[in-house]
């Protein structure tokens, strides 16, 4: 497909099944990732490696229950540890943790992916787990970030971020939760009446926290209505109560945040808030480093009723993705410092808590014979925009401002090349 880098992550417990150093790492795994990495740049293909993607080790979820434990900090680094040693000769950027808002609130809250904690009839306390489990990982983000830093940087020369679908970014760059939630988060409860504690971070944890990135990673699909959320207890679980607001894709008069791939999606096609969305980070938060799109995509439903020649015909992806290059674009004009951008995804996948059910790919994987991969257009299409001797227009000519994203890569900038699909 002509990409450059490719995205991956690597599973915590191939490395160490047992979770820790002390019950020894698999050969075997960091084998795997080595015959991996190794391919990849022999095909001149970067690795981008994530170190964290919410499959935390079922011997520490055993032990002291993963992430909602201090100790957890101290396995996490000896984990990335290895993986630098092993891997940072050849892996050049890595990202500590992928989406930690999604990970506890799915993980948390609504108990719908690993360690299923805080969903109806599960173990575990909304009120004040999904606090807990944030105050570790980002420690522990930023002790491997200050690991690197510290003992491998200076020689491997390469690059440690975070990726966030926008969340999170307060205590980032300034190292405190932020103001509100600290006052939402402590509020009494019904089973709490003299109010909650909220980690707190240590003088030493807040100058570990604050600034712990080289680059930042950015998820985004689409953008969501939000609307005031009075605290009742008509509302099912106590974060959603903190939080005071509450997410719609519909506005009072009924109207869609955005145009769905499909009916019935919970998708949406939002590129103009995306690139608003990347203003607003740069402008509120100060953000002059490199920020990676490290997911973009749209989905279709699978539909067994299908033909491959019809399943292929992916023209909702292909604008999708046209129009969130031009809104990076637009971005770059207003001085937002993209420089990478990861297709979501390569191939079709399993998803999470949609199974097969959607399919993300660029490639066409047919479950039911062999695995066999097939190129859709939008495949296709993003081959010719890779190719810098190749130009295919992804903006009319009377497009707003007379911006046009011309597709050979020196347009789109040499930079936001480098790094091109997952």
């Amino acid at each position: 497909m002509g990409v450059n880098s490719y995205r991956f992550s690597i599973s915590w417990s191939r490395i160490l099944p047992g979770g820790k150093v002390s019950m020894c790492k698999s050969m075997e795994g960091i084998a795997y990732y080595n015959k991996l990495i190794d391919e990849l740049l022999a095909n001149d293909i970067e690795p981008f490696v994530t170190l964290f993607h919410w499959d935390t080790p079922n011997a520490l979820e055993e032990e002291y229950k993963g992430f909602l434990s201090t100790k957890i900090v101290d396995d996490f680094v000896n984990y990335a540890d290895i993986c630098f040693w092993e891997f940072g000769d050849r892996v050049k950027n890595w990202v500590t943790v992928n989406e930690p808002y999604t990970f506890i609130y799915a993980g948390y809250v609504q108990g719908i992916i690993a360690p299923g904690r805080g969903g109806e009839n599960q173990e575990g306390d909304p009120q004040v787990e999904p606090y807990r489990v944030a105050y570790n990982l980002l420690n522990s983000h930023a002790a491997a970030y200050r690991l690197y830093e510290e003992n491998y940087k200076p020689f491997q020369k390469g690059k440690v971020g975070i990726t966030l679908n926008c969340k999170f970014l307060e205590p980032l760059t300034k190292g405190s939760w932020p103001e509100d939630m600290q006052r939402f988060a402590t509020a009494p409860t019904p089973d709490y009446p003299n109010g909650r504690v909220l980690p707190k971070f240590s003088i030493a944890e807040f100058k570990n926290i604050t600034g712990s990135y080289d680059f930042l990673g950015i998820n985004y699909y689409n953008a969501m209505f939000a609307q005031y959320q009075h605290p009742s207890d008509e509302i099912s679980d106590r974060y959603s109560i903190d939080c005071h607001y509450k997410q719609l894709v519909q506005d009072p008069e009924g109207c869609y945040v955005g145009e769905p791939p499909f009916e019935g999606s919970e998708f949406f096609h939002c590129p103009e808030q995306f690139m608003k969305l990347l203003v607003h980070i740069k402008n509120k938060y100060n953000i002059s480093k490199d920020i990676v799109i490290t997911e973009n995509g749209s989905p279709e439903k699978v539909d067994p009723g299908k033909t491959y020649e019809e399943v292929r015909e992916d023209n909702f992806r292909i604008n999708y993705i046209k129009q969130h290059l031009k809104a990076i674009q637009e971005a770059r004009l207003n001085n937002v410092n993209v420089t990478g951008y990861f297709v979501w995804s390569f191939m079709d996948s399993f998803e999470w808590r949609y199974g097969y059910n959607l399919r993300f790919g660029m490639i066409y994987v047919d479950y039911k014979n062999d695995l066999q991969r097939y190129p859709k257009k939008s495949a296709l299409w993003f081959r010719k925009f890779l190719c810098e001797d190749e130009k295919v227009s992804t903006i009319n000519k009377s497009d707003q401002q007379g911006i046009e994203v011309n597709e050979q890569a020196t347009e789109v900038s040499q930079k936001l090349k480098k790094y091109s699909k997952t």
